[in-house]
């Protein structure tokens, strides 16, 4: 494996912070040349699990929403049938593997409760004898972090995403543009032309005005944590009140080691995604938040990550 230096993570710093910016532009901040920064990110690609365009769904008029299962047994055999059965669902976005409380986690976009109540009661009555426990989580608000165990102390501004009144319709051509370079964020502006058949002046116009009008939040990179020695958890979070829960919510934005966060509406108020070396450090952490936010926690439950075994193409951009 490509061992990094400065340098490297100077341009992994740069591709965090906006992973559609240019080696031309990369090459100025780094000190290198723009040959030199390809060469090297041909190398760092070993280090880059995916990119992605962000995308702000309130905003498209969808809600997210988070279903937690749990089963009485759970085999390659279950698995493959889940799979068959979850590619069926359009608003389904993506179902991860989890090892803990919870065996996997569904991730829907929906724009009314009818659109859910539908994809839910066909999955549990395809799995009725099966399932054992499950949890709906609406949720009300979504904080995106950056790589922060690149940064040391000063961490990049985050995304976030709440509720809004607000509703933007997106055009025939603005879908087609999305979803052309959704997990592509580095294709070039004549690729996505060429894929779109939509001319390069005009797509330059639609990613300005949909960047403006904040549909696009950013353009986002997913490191292989497990490269820098780091493995991901995930917490769901209980609290007591809401008194305290801006100052809670500010505080996990600077924390290094946050990924994403969720505020939601059902059993769990949050669910955190963290890196750590290992449970031990992020218990460390754990009992630092209890410290400095005594008696906020009213329950926990720890969970850790496998993998992604669903990811479906979003309806919003079809």
């Amino acid at each position: 494996m490509h061992k990094l230096d400065v340098k490297d993570y100077k341009i992994l710093k740069e591709l965090d912070k906006d992973y559609r910016k240019s080696f031309s532009e990369i090459a100025k901040t780094v000190g290198l040349s723009k040959n030199s920064i390809a060469l090297r990110f041909e190398k760092l690609k070993e280090y880059i699990m995916h990119g992605a365009v962000g995308i702000d769904n309130e905003l498209l008029g969808y809600k997210m929403v988070k279903v937690f299962y749990s089963f009485d047994y759970y085999d390659e055999k279950i698995e493959n049938q889940l799979i068959q059965e979850l590619k069926k669902h359009k608003n389904i976005l993506w179902v991860a593997r989890f090892y803990g409380p919870f065996d996997i986690s569904i991730c829907l976009m929906v724009r009314d409760l009818n659109n859910l109540v539908t994809h839910i009661t066909q999955f549990n009555e395809r799995f009725a004898k099966q399932i054992r426990e499950k949890e709906i989580q609406i949720v009300s608000k979504q904080f995106f972090c950056r790589h922060g165990y690149l940064y040391g102390e000063t961490l990049p501004v985050n995304t976030k995403v709440f509720q809004t009144e607000k509703r933007y319709i997106l055009s025939d051509k603005e879908k087609k543009i999305l979803s052309t370079f959704r997990n592509d964020p580095r294709m070039s502006i004549i690729e996505i032309s060429k894929k779109t058949n939509i001319s390069p002046k005009t797509i330059s116009v639609i990613l300005k005005k949909l960047e403006k009008n904040k549909i696009i939040t950013g353009y986002y990179m997913t490191l292989d944590n497990t490269k820098f020695n780091l493995n991901t958890f995930k917490i769901l979070i209980q609290i007591y009140n809401t008194k305290h829960a801006k100052d809670f919510e500010e505080y996990l934005i600077s924390l290094p080691n946050i990924r994403h966060f969720r505020k939601m509406l059902g059993l769990w108020d949050y669910e955190i995604d963290l890196v750590y070396p290992n449970m031990k450090e992020l218990h460390k952490q754990i009992d630092v938040i209890k410290q400095k936010f005594p008696g906020i926690f009213k329950k926990t439950s720890f969970v850790s990550f496998g993998e992604r075994i669903v990811t479906n193409k979003e309806s919003f951009l079809e």
